[in-house]
């Protein structure tokens, strides 16, 4: 289900060994005065103005499958698939909507241009719509598996872009190769084509009101493979962050992009290493300027989540600190930013509109198959509900049949998940852009 495999671990074991000098001189990364895609070059965008974003918060059971959602998956309502649980669903029982996960060469399917089939959103979108929900959606550009590599013919960026550029110009590989592709983010090419789907996306869904909002990317943590002859070797920082604040503008762009409705950056940790207090107040700042949203995967018990064993909200956390707590182990750098808990940041909660998403390794995969008991939901809003992190939406991988049925009953869609969602009550309903 997760596309990450070890990679979070690895990158909180690194990043925590950072020195408290390293974190106190790195930089704050500003927007660049241009934001150039290609051969197009504009000024540094406004956040859009006018439009009342849709604010439907609540619980949100994601369909989180590896290689994506697709039609095979969505079913027939009759085979114990997608439609069938979707058309279980009853009114009053505190799900505002479903959540998806799609491919981005699943949309475009474009061998000379881009091509674009809405047939699964479309499919998708129906199917909730007969049963008064919403639809969210996120477009995955990475895939982690055993033996997958650029080199080795894997793809998963749309074939035109491949065609057009070369497979290293417009795909890099997770380190150590091969156990991965993503796309080149930090490339002006991938970015100009990045934005023109969700600008074609949101000319099709955003004035629907059942089409809830869309997800970027799963994560902003990007561990790929940047040693010389590897297809990721021009990789920057930089470059990093001018084409992510070049596709935030992009997506809310004040004639072609979303509108009306919500954008989320799923932040977990930044890029390779690039975690700091000021990195992240400046990507926060951008999620505010666009009124976007924040959270991501990686979501857990409170036992992992505080530093000290006194479970309350203001915690000193991040590079050069110590903890007390022998259980915390999950330092996810967005989210300490986010809560002001690292040394130079402060609260943000109230101030953006924030996601979290539980994971399948959460709640029985490999990452808590092993402890005793299992986490379950009820555990994790422990943090992202009300005495914590305030969630606005709160997404969660549905755990039933077609995905393996992870952990035991109390982790599962039939037995706890869905049982859980209508008992829990409301998420945060306090709308920070109004």
């Amino acid at each position: 289900m997760e596309l990450r495999g070890l990679f979070a671990l690895a990158v909180a074991a690194v990043s925590l060994s950072t020195s408290p000098v390293q974190a106190q001189t790195t930089k704050r990364p500003q927007p660049p005065p241009q934001v150039c895609i290609g051969a197009d070059c504009v000024a540094s965008p406004a956040a859009p103005s006018g439009d009342a974003l849709k604010f439907h918060p609540g619980f949100y059971p994601y369909f989180n499958y590896a290689n994506g959602a697709n039609l095979g998956r969505l079913g027939t309502g009759h085979d114990g698939k997608d439609l069938q649980l979707i058309n279980g669903l009853t009114p009053n029982d505190n799900v505002s909507g479903i959540a998806i996960a799609i491919m981005w060469r699943s949309i475009d399917t474009g061998t000379t241009a881009p091509n674009y089939d809405w047939s699964i959103i479309d499919a998708y979108l129906k199917a909730v719509k007969g049963v008064n929900k919403r639809l969210w959606v996120r477009v995955q550009d990475a895939v982690i598996t055993n033996n997958a590599s650029t080199a080795g013919g894997r793809k998963v960026v749309p074939d035109w872009l491949m065609t057009k550029y070369g497979p290293t110009a417009v795909q890099v590989d997770y380190e150590p190769s091969p156990r991965g592709v993503a796309a080149k983010r930090y490339s002006a090419a991938v970015t100009n084509a990045y934005i023109a789907l969700f600008q074609a996306m949101a000319a099709r869904y955003d004035s629907d009101p059942s089409f809830e909002g869309v997800t970027l990317f799963e994560e902003t943590a990007y561990g790929v493979e940047t040693g010389p002859g590897t297809p990721g070797a021009d990789y920057t920082e930089k470059g990093m962050f001018d084409q992510l604040y070049a596709l935030m503008a992009g997506v809310r762009d004040g004639s072609k992009g979303f509108k009306t409705s919500n954008v989320q950056l799923a932040g977990n940790y930044l890029f390779k290493k690039s975690d700091s207090a000021a990195n992240w107040t400046a990507v926060f700042s951008q999620v505010q300027k666009y009124r976007m949203m924040v959270g991501g995967p990686d979501s857990f018990i409170p036992t992992w989540v505080y530093p000290t064993t006194n479970f309350v909200a203001v915690q000193i956390s991040g590079p050069g600190t110590t903890s007390s707590n022998t259980d915390y182990r999950r330092s996810i750098f967005a989210d300490e930013v986010y809560r002001g808990w690292w040394k130079g940041s402060t609260d943000w909660r109230g101030k953006i509109l924030f996601g979290p998403d539980v994971e399948i390794t959460d709640i029985g995969g490999y990452i808590t198959k092993n402890m005793n008991p299992i986490p379950t939901l009820a555990q994790i809003w422990e943090v992202r509900g009300p005495k914590l992190d305030r969630a606005h939406y709160f997404f969660f991988d549905i755990n039933y049949g077609p995905t393996g049925n992870y952990g035991t009953p109390a982790q599962q869609w039939t037995t706890a998940q869905y049982p859980w969602v209508k008992s829990v009550g409301s998420t945060n309903t306090t709308n920070p852009y109004q």
